[in-house]
């Protein structure tokens, strides 16, 4: 998947240092919405090993991995996943680089991504939970047609245990 400012490839053991590299560069950044992650991390084996554990669910189709490239394929500047695909359905989950935030690059990289999972992986509901505090990213799933459909998930981030809600886009992608 392309687009005239960046390219969407689907996850390989090539984007390894590329993972390694977004997220000790954007750890401050994404840390206050993501899970509490490990202290390894951000070394290459932890992301050799978790992309390696991300492709068998691939290879399962239990999942869809996106990584989000700029044009001359040197820097990751987000990524979006497809996961938990069953039924039709499956959990979207996304991040991107502090640096390229609010440039409408997370928009375009989830119009084409949720496309491709609608019409070739016959998804026909994506969910999103979001914190209620990441109004960024709300707006964004809103602008998407994502709609609230209040459901409540809890994961710990930063040693708290702080409460998600859940929206939904059905069939039709933007």
């Amino acid at each position: 998947m392309y687009s005239n400012n960046f390219n969407i490839e689907k996850l390989c053991l090539n984007h390894v240092q590329f993972r390694v590299d977004y997220y000790s560069s954007n750890k401050d950044h994404l840390e206050i919405w993501h899970p509490t992650t490990p202290s390894e991390f951000y070394t290459f084996k932890y992301q050799e090993n978790k992309i390696n554990e991300q492709l068998k669910l691939v290879d399962n189709e239990e999942s869809a991995q996106f990584v989000i490239v700029n044009k001359t394929n040197t820097q990751m500047l987000g990524h979006c996943n497809y996961t938990k695909l069953k039924d039709s359905k499956c959990w979207l989950g996304y991040s991107i680089s502090k640096e390229f935030e609010g440039k409408s690059v997370m928009y375009e990289a989830l119009e084409l991504t949720s496309v491709y999972v609608m019409k070739n992986l016959k998804i026909k509901e994506i969910r999103a939970s979001i914190l209620p505090e990441n109004q960024r990213s709300i707006r964004l799933i809103k602008r998407l047609r994502f709609v609230y459909v209040g459901e409540k998930d809890e994961l710990k981030i930063n040693g708290e245990t702080r409460a998600y809600e859940t929206y939904l886009m059905k069939n039709t992608p933007v």
